[in-house]
């Protein structure tokens, strides 16, 4: 009786780090929304940097760099599993880049600004040639355990 393969999950199998978040560089970038338009408008884009230390390593690689700015017409894609972030690349650093609704990127600035934004959580699926997709990233004053 011949052996029966086992099927392979449909479920990407998932990771999970915290990182300490030590520094941030806000930006902000000015810009003509339709140039040849007969009424151009000036248009303004926050971005924010995050730099940090990974508590646990990917692959060796302790710094996390996370770059997040709003977009007004965030939506989720038709993408499976959907995804919150991405990781773009795991090396020299881990580059995480997210884009969030704009109310929720003004929660993160203030919280940068003050200085209570010292933690970050992220879920995301396996890298796959120096990416991943992230399926949960959340910021705070506190270690998430």
């Amino acid at each position: 009786m011949p052996k029966r393969r086992r099927r392979r999950s449909k479920r990407p199998e998932t990771m999970q780090r915290n990182a300490v978040i030590s520094s941030f560089t806000p930006r902000m970038r000015l810009g003509v929304r339709g140039p040849s338009d007969p009424e151009p408008e000036v248009e303004g884009r926050p971005w924010l940097k995050l730099h940090g230390t990974l508590i646990e390593p990917i692959r060796d690689i302790h710094d996390v760099v996370f770059k997040l700015w709003p977009d007004p017409e965030k939506r989720v894609g038709p993408a499976r599993p959907a995804a919150v972030s991405y990781i773009m690349g795991i090396r020299p650093e881990v580059d995480v880049v997210a884009s969030c609704t704009p109310a929720d990127f003004d929660y993160i600035w203030s919280l940068a600004l003050s200085d209570h934004l010292t933690h970050s959580y992220m879920s995301f699926t396996k890298p796959h040639y120096n990416s991943a997709s992230v399926l949960n990233l959340s910021f705070s004053n506190e270690l998430e355990e």
